[in-house]
């Protein structure tokens, strides 16, 4: 009986002071096509990894933005399931102009990132295939 009222004295301690479920910086809905192959890293554990992926636009809600490309970061890519990236697949996603974890990722192909001109590194929130 002690045991089960301290579990649900730390239930009610967690859900009490958990974090709101808000998105830090700007929030932004982007569609657009995977225009390279992908090679994903290996699946998130004592590394969180977050490769870039490239797309070529068909809409994004940043009416700053005017380039028909744009890289983002997807952070621990396995979590979208097997088979989910595919050059030329289209995707609606939704992006946010700042990192969303309390942490850093390794980002293998950082790279590509300098060929955007993009003041913010724009991370993927959440992402789903377009028909």
């Amino acid at each position: 009986m002690k045991r089960l009222i301290t579990i649900i004295l730390i239930l009610a301690s967690l859900t009490s002071f958990a974090q709101q479920d808000s998105i830090r910086g700007s929030q932004f809905r982007l569609t657009g096509k995977i225009i390279n192959e992908i090679s994903l890293p290996p699946y998130c554990g004592t590394i969180a990894w977050g490769p870039v992926i490239e797309f070529k636009i068909t809409t994004f809600s940043d009416r700053n933005y005017s380039a028909d490309t744009i890289a983002v970061i997807f952070t621990c890519p396995e979590f979208y399931g097997s088979d989910f990236f595919k050059a030329g697949q289209s995707y609606k996603m939704t992006i946010a102009d700042e990192n969303q974890a309390d942490f850093g990722w390794v980002i293998p192909n950082e790279s590509i990132l300098k060929k955007y001109k993009i003041e913010k590194r724009l991370w993927v929130i959440a992402a789903e295939k377009t028909k």
